[in-house]
């Protein structure tokens, strides 16, 4: 059947935009009441700052807030819209004069879909590019001295037989495994635990390589000597490349459209690509999850209203949301620490909330 093609679907359509509309507008706006506050106590109290430029920062991050909150938009919409219309006796109506469950759902279904492919294929990847600019604008703010904006920093500590390295990086290339204007700070304990400072070595260029660290035009310095010169170095690390290929990357932070490419050069490299390919699955799922939920809600909200009791249904179906999203970050828990394929993970929870949903409504339409 073609979606929206009588007057009936298209009011229907209508009925559920506006419902997702008001979910919208309370979701994101508690979204960023919630983070400007939460901006305002990790920057504004380090740095004198307008309010406006904290404003800003805030909807940098919303794009991604709002992606990760799109389930609980979609539920909370469709369950608004259709009680309002049970509410009304409009379901009633529709029932009486042969209108059938599946398409007073139907609509939901289709908004659903398209809006988890806009989530996937367009929020994603504008969230994540503007969560990238937030992050390189929050470190100009915060770092004092030099206020030169580097792109991806990273600072690591290690243990060594004395005492221990702290290693600090301009930026990182997880993929090559390889860091960019490195500094390696070396402390040596004495007694009492107490760090004493006792070289430092500066590099153009640093690559990890079957447990060393390959330093280019690297500069050691040592307190009261003359800064030594040496062409390239060789340095032990217990680091390993995975290690600093998470580090360098979250998955949550690369577009949909870029996630492929970072899984096959990882696969290549032969590195661990489980919360990649996970994240990946995630978002590939994200159509299902919104129609899971969205047949959620019509479940909830299909009784009659003259039978009693549809405002505990329609309570008990927001509750159940919140179940599935439980379970849907438990299953993701397991699949980034690969104990579940990341298939499994990503499509069982919203795949068995639309079937136990569709079997609850095909009970109630069949009997």
């Amino acid at each position: 059947m073609i979606p929206f093609s009588s007057r009936l679907s298209r009011y229907l359509a209508v009925q559920m935009l506006a419902g997702l509309a008001l979910s919208f507008s309370v979701i994101v706006t508690i979204i960023l009441l919630v983070d400007f506050v939460e901006q305002t106590r990790a920057i504004g109290t380090r740095v004198d700052i307008p309010a406006t430029e904290l404003f800003m920062l805030t909807l940098m991050r919303a794009p991604l807030l709002i992606e990760q909150t799109l389930p609980f938009i979609f539920l909370f919409g469709i369950l608004t819209a259709l009680f309002r219309l049970n509410r009304r006796s409009e379901l009633i109506v529709m029932r009486a004069s042969g209108y059938s469950a599946w398409r007073i759902v139907a609509p939901a279904v289709w908004i659903s879909l398209i809006g988890g492919l806009l989530g996937a294929m367009a929020l994603n990847p504008i969230g994540s590019a503007l969560n990238a600019r937030y992050e390189a604008q929050e470190a100009s703010l915060t770092r004092t001295g030099n206020n030169r904006v580097q792109s991806n920093p990273i600072w690591l500590r290690e243990l060594t037989e004395d005492g221990y390295v702290i290693i600090a990086a301009a930026d990182v290339d997880g993929d090559a495994g390889s860091v960019t204007r490195p500094r390696f700070l070396y402390y040596r304990q004495v007694e009492g635990g107490r760090p004493v400072f006792d070289r430092r070595i500066d590099a153009e260029r640093a690559v990890l390589r079957g447990g060393f660290w390959g330093l280019e035009n690297a500069i050691e310095s040592t307190p009261g000597q003359e800064p030594e010169t040496l062409a390239a170095l060789s340095l032990p690390t217990g680091i390993e490349r995975q290690a600093l290929f998470e580090r360098s990357r979250s998955p949550r932070t690369i577009a949909f459209w870029d996630l492929p490419g970072v899984i096959t050069a990882a696969s290549e490299a032969g590195l661990t690509t489980h919360r990649f390919e996970l994240r990946w699955q995630t978002l590939l799922a994200l159509p299902l999850t919104l129609i899971a939920v969205s047949l959620l809600a019509a479940a909830a909200t299909l009784r009659l209203y003259r039978l009693g009791g549809a405002a505990s249904f329609a309570l008990a179906g927001g509750a159940a949301g919140f179940v599935v999203y439980f379970v849907q970050e438990l299953l993701a828990s397991f699949g980034s620490s690969a104990a579940l394929p990341p298939l499994t993970a990503a499509w069982a929870a919203p795949a068995i909330t639309a079937l136990l949903a569709l079997a609850y409504l095909a009970s109630t339409e069949d009997g």
